[in-house]
């Protein structure tokens, strides 16, 4: 990856950050993990969306490549190549797992929620989400009070 694609992509990073801090600002002072969610979101949408354009760069280089019949050019279009293609797949895995991971902080965020506002303590009936990382395994809780 060039210099110009790689402050073109810490460019959008950037720029997605700062958006996302302006649009949500009450949210954002009110509740730290919905503002990581959202830098989570973003930022993983922004890494998956530099990555089609690195790609699209690996492709020209994989093109030149191609079309070259002098020794020395072949493997210094192979060699960018192969970095690009690395680097175009490096970024949009580490975007998806973002994104994944936004996910599961919202999904979480939300059981939390539902479970301290759900019922009073003092209700005789509750509902209480759990997840279990060594069996990967969700439950919904009923308890009720006799």
């Amino acid at each position: 990856m060039n210099s110009h694609q790689k402050k073109t992509v810490i460019l959008v990073v950037c720029c997605a950050l700062t958006l996302s801090t302006v649009i949500f600002p009450t949210q954002a002072s009110a509740d730290r993990t919905h503002v990581l969610t959202i830098a989570l979101l973003v930022s993983g949408m922004g890494l998956k969306f530099g990555s089609v354009f690195v790609e699209s760069s690996a492709q020209d280089s994989y093109d030149q490549y191609l079309n070259t019949a002098i020794q020395a050019d072949i493997t210094k279009h192979r060699d960018d190549y192969t970095s690009k293609h690395d680097g175009s797949v490096l970024m949009s895995r580490i975007g998806i797992g973002f994104v994944g991971l936004a996910a599961m902080i919202s999904i979480f965020g939300q059981l939390d929620r539902i479970s301290k506002s759900s019922q009073p303590q003092s209700a005789s009936l509750r509902l209480m989400p759990n997840y279990d990382l060594l069996t990967h395994e969700s439950t919904l809780l009923l308890q009720r009070r006799f």
